[in-house]
């Protein structure tokens, strides 16, 4: 149906991207990929979606992730809140129409896949119209967590209208009134908002006459017909009415049925040339047979089937014998004819359904339908004209999407957000029942191994194996989910007594610690479990889970491949730890902290060559704590790189009192080397202390190597450019120190203590420093022993050829003051009994 609406109405519809749609959308995407870094990553949020977007931003919505795998709208644009019928403020997409969510996710999803822009294809009914929109999805990078995402809506320019498809070439006419109002608010006049051909026909009046005039000013002769008291009542009370008008026409006077549909102060009116009923009925035969939508005309007493469309053969298989010989009815499955026979008895609007409807097609397969069904007047019959949309792939897919949503897709499991709505319904169930709910925590033993030695895919088809072994041993009203990595839950329910979920426990560790054959390879893990009981333990679902997963932490520290129940002391440990980590928070600035140094003395002079500087931390309660209790907290919540970075720089200003040919060694975290920020903090050490970077020896263990290796021997290489001497501390202890010594030339290896104490036990422990030190002899790389306490250790050391020491035998580690006797002392390092007993004197 062709509208009439003038070009300068200001109440026109501004529609999403109406103009230059292309354009914004190539615009934004070529702005995308020009600030997409060269590594593939994602580009920044503040370069792609802030800037001077324009009218752009009405279309646009950004999507936030407060937790991964859960989206948030934080901003919609006016247009993009107005498809999806949601706030400008936004919300979660919990909150959101079933169809709008799913073909957000859709996009989002898409985007996350690629890793690129994505697109899907949308569609909605508004006001009588079959619309289709492409969503756009960028996917971007923020400073502030996951990925964001700019979804652009983008509608397209074909749209089709379910009742203009039916009347668009009929004889009727379709008018669009607005009413006016006078100061007391009564309607005393309509004004034409729209209209089509027809009613500019029907009324002998040339669109120009008719656009934006007053009822009353069109000189129709109308007050006698009491039109626009009808149409103010309609207005006024909201409801649909139908009335027949006469008016003279050119030639003879002339007829009218006048339907009402009020909306506000909108009112959709419909003429009808009673005469001309005929006429329009072929019409509608015409474009109802050549509609590409399934369609029927059905009798509304009888429901039986009075004619059908090509479309609605080709898609149900039914012959037009076979449905005209049918009822309505037929095509609905069994067990919803009668609520369909309700529907449509008492069905006085047109629908328009957004709730999908299930038909079936004649070989029996079901199929999910958008209908639209219209009470029409046909010959004087009361018939239904019924149409309807296929959605079934679509619903298909959004079915997908949704077991996506709660499903882990490596292993098929649940995953922690359907785990926690099921713990959630379990608790509930309990609570009425007043039984219990067991939760099992669990993680694999030795899982990390197998991805580190064997390679990550190996670890996929393990994790793989491990839910189905899961699976198998629990009982079917058990509920398994991965949580992530090697995380897994269960939630045990229908439990009378404890003991049942400490035999299930026990099977389960059985099982996990069978071997795994995987790709020819045999896989042997444990599991270590951890148990929380409700009400017990805690009736909440994140409590439960809490308490579980400080169980889970006890068994493995209890040696692994066991199982603990949670007990009240183990959160006594865990406030503890957030009492050490708050402490730990504020220590720096507090000054706190302290370096002691150890020294290492050269077995070829028998003087100081370096000091070690190691951490210590002076709690204002608890005295002198140990590195070996706050380094790896430190390391896990991130302030080892504040902590690092006061090391060094404290360090080399400590070095630069001593003699020119003593070194600094400074030991480095494995976690100051994330974010390549390493070198920078080493730079600045250097230049804040003025030391020549030659007498700098920075020791790291094989972990830096082992994760990120590449990027890691960068930031190696880059140190060692600066001038500084890098050894590998605790060589021999991890899987492939000896692989490591080729990736990067490193200028020492520091001998593990375990080795220099073991010398006179374990032959081996001596094969071992003997192949070290060769080995050191060979590449040119110094070897310092670590853990030197006995005379007979030091003379051991000697004939192997090591070139340094270091241990209790010389000196514990002192606070810098306490360093000018070291500096000046020169150790006797002759196997004679007199230098024994004077190094035993020294380091007494």
């Amino acid at each position: 149906m062709k509208h009439h609406t003038p070009d300068h109405t200001p109440s026109a519809p501004v529609e999403p991207l109406a103009t230059g749609s292309r354009r914004a959308i190539d615009y934004l995407l070529l702005r995308w990929r020009s600030e997409r870094p060269a590594d593939g990553t994602l580009p920044p949020y503040e370069n792609v979606a802030l800037g001077n977007l324009g009218h752009f931003a009405d279309s646009m919505a950004l999507v936030v992730q407060p937790a991964p795998g859960n989206f948030n709208l934080a901003r919609v644009g006016s247009l993009f809140g107005k498809w999806g019928e949601f706030s400008r403020d936004g919300g979660s997409f919990s909150s959101l129409r079933p169809d709008r969510a799913h073909s957000m996710r859709d996009a989002i999803h898409y985007s996350l896949q690629s890793k690129e822009p994505a697109r899907v294809t949308t569609h909605q009914v508004a006001q009588g119209q079959f619309e289709t929109y492409d969503l756009w999805a960028l996917p971007l990078s923020s400073l502030w967590g996951p990925e964001v995402f700019v979804l652009v809506l983008d509608r397209r320019e074909t749209r089709h209208d379910v009742l203009d498809t039916m009347f668009g070439a009929s004889d009727e006419g379709m008018i669009a009134l607005t009413a006016i109002m006078d100061a007391n608010r009564e309607v005393v006049d309509f004004q034409f908002v729209a209209f089509n051909e027809g009613a500019s026909r029907l009324l002998n009046l040339p669109a120009e006459r008719l656009q934006w005039s007053r009822l009353s000013e069109l000189g129709l002769e109308l007050e006698e017909s009491e039109v626009i008291e009808n149409l103010a009542r309609a207005t006024k009370r909201g409801e649909r009415i139908s009335f027949e008008v006469s008016y003279p026409g050119s030639d003879e006077l002339r007829h009218f049925k006048v339907s009402v549909s009020p909306a506000g102060e909108l009112l959709t009116v419909t003429l009808t040339d009673i005469a001309d009923i005929k006429n329009r009925e072929r019409s509608f035969r015409i474009l109802f047979e050549g509609n590409p939508l399934p369609m029927w005309l059905v009798d509304s007493e009888s429901l039986r089937i009075l004619q059908v469309n090509e479309a609605a053969i080709r898609h149900y298989g039914y012959s037009a014998e076979q449905f005209l010989s049918m009822n309505t009815l037929e095509i609905v499955p069994r067990t919803r004819r009668d609520e369909f026979e309700t529907f449509l008895n008492t069905l006085d609007t047109p629908y328009q359904g957004r709730d999908v409807w299930t038909h079936v097609r004649s070989d029996g397969a079901l199929m999910e339908v958008y209908p639209y069904i219209r009470r029409m007047d046909l010959a004087g019959s009361q018939t239904f004209v019924i149409s309807v949309v296929d959605v079934t792939e679509r619903r298909k897919a959004e079915a997908r999407i949704e077991h996506m949503a709660h499903h882990d897709a490596l292993t098929g499991l649940p995953n922690r957000v359907l785990f926690r709505t099921r713990l959630n319904e379990a608790l509930q169930r309990a609570k009425m029942s007043q039984g219990m709910v067991v939760v099992f925590c669990l993680d694999l033993d030795h899982f990390k191994g197998v991805n580190d030695t064997l390679g990550h895919p190996i670890g996929d088809k393990l994790l793989q194996a491990v839910a189905r072994r899961f699976s198998s041993t629990l009982r079917r009203s058990d509920f398994v989910a991965r949580l992530g990595g090697d995380e897994f839950a269960i939630i045990v329910n229908e439990v009378e007594q404890i003991a049942e979920a400490s035999r299930l426990a026990s099977r389960l560790i059985d099982v996990i610690s069978l071997p795994f054959e995987i790709d020819g390879h045999q896989v042997v893990v444990g599991t270590s479990i951890g148990i929380a009981v409700a009400p017990h333990d805690g009736q909440e679902p994140d409590l439960l889970l809490k308490n579980a997963d400080m169980a889970l932490y006890r068994s493995k520290n209890d040696g692994r491949s066991t199982f603990r129940y949670f007990e009240t002391e183990m959160d006594t440990r865990l406030q503890a730890r957030r009492a050490m980590e708050l402490d730990l928070r504020r220590a720096l600035n507090a000054k706190e902290f302290t370096l002691y140094y150890q020294p290492l003395v050269s077995l070829s002079t028998g003087r100081v060559c370096a000091f070690e500087a190691l951490l210590r931390w002076n709690h204002p309660e608890r005295g002198l704590v140990s590195p070996q209790e706050f380094i790896p907290l430190a390391e896990e919540i991130g302030l080892i790189m504040d902590i690092g970075a006061w090391v060094l720089e404290q360090a080399c200003r400590e070095a630069t009192r001593w003699p020119n040919d003593v070194r600094i060694a400074i030991n480095l975290s494995p976690v100051q080397f994330r974010g390549n920020r390493i070198v920078q903090a080493v730079s600045h050490a250097l230049e804040m202390s003025g030391i020549d970077p030659g007498r700098v020896e920075l020791e790291i263990t094989e972990s830096v190597l082992l994760h990120d290796s590449e990027a890691n021997v960068r930031s190696l290489r880059a140190l060692k450019d600066l001038g500084i001497h890098i050894a590998m501390d605790d060589f021999g202890t991890g899987y492939s120190s000896l692989s490591y010594l080729q990736k990067f030339p490193f200028d020492k290896i520091k001998i593990d203590q375990y080795f220099v104490r073991t010398l006179s036990d374990r032959p081996e422990a001596s094969a071992i420093v003997r192949a070290v030190t060769g080995l050191g002899r060979s590449l040119q790389i110094a070897t310092t022993a670590e853990g030197v306490e006995t005379a007979e250790q030091l003379v051991h050391l000697q004939k192997e050829g090591c070139t340094q020491v270091q241990g209790y035998l010389f000196s514990r580690p002192l606070p810098a003051d306490q360093l000018a006797g070291l500096l000046s002392r020169s150790f006797s390092l002759t196997e004679e009994s007199p230098a024994e007993k004077n190094i035993r004197k020294i380091a007494g």
